[in-house]
């Protein structure tokens, strides 16, 4: 039998590589199309979360302490502690994805051949394949490292945080993989000239 890289989701708070569906994000309207502060919503069948698993579960026990706390008055609330945030990346279904219809009607870029090869061995720096798991409702899918979005902390684990919505998450070493990949990504540098075209003339 095949290892899993998934796990059932956990019942009370986000984890790193949470796996989430029909997620809502609203995001700034062009000035050009709207006024200022306009927004739209954007659905997103899946989203991954890359915030980090010891902050979110620092999170959760702090938040449990200040509302003991506050129940007791024995202490003012502590935030220092807490994340207003969480870090997403969007999961894109991975057969409109290799076809550039994942955000239609915007224009995206397709993949066939050995192109899509790379992505699904993971050899794309800028894109992370989860393969399709029936058991836990997953789908193939496929993360863009240049989309990524936060949602508030209140909003995740009163609204969002429920079997409807939250389905799996990553076992750890294939969420530290995803974690690893995204912040190489991201911390990328942009050399004005490449190593190989800095050679003296003659050489």
């Amino acid at each position: 039998m095949t290892a899993s890289p998934y796990l059932d989701r956990h019942p009370s708070r986000p984890c790193q590589g949470s796996i989430y569906r029909n997620i809502k994000v609203l995001q700034p309207m062009s000035p050009l199309k709207a006024g200022p502060g306009d927004q739209e919503s954007w659905h997103l069948p899946y989203a991954v979360v890359l915030s980090q698993e010891c902050d979110l579960d620092q999170d959760q026990g702090n938040r449990e302490k200040n509302a003991k706390d506050e129940m007791l008055a024995t202490a003012e609330m502590k935030h220092d502690k807490l994340l207003p945030t969480v870090l997403f990346c969007p999961a894109y279904q991975a057969a409109p994805f290799r076809d550039g219809k994942h955000l239609e009607p915007r224009r995206m870029e397709k993949f066939s051949g050995s192109r899509w090869e790379l992505i699904l061995e993971n050899k794309n720096p800028r894109y992370h394949y989860l393969v399709g798991y029936a058991d836990l409702q997953m789908p193939e899918l496929v993360l863009d490292f240049k989309h990524y979005f936060v949602l508030p902390m209140e909003l995740l684990t009163s609204y969002y945080n429920k079997p409807e919505y939250s389905i799996a998450r990553l076992a750890e070493l294939y969420r530290e993989d995803l974690s690893q990949r995204f912040a190489a990504y991201l911390g990328r540098i942009g050399l004005p000239t490449p190593h190989h075209k800095l050679r003296p003339e003659g050489e």
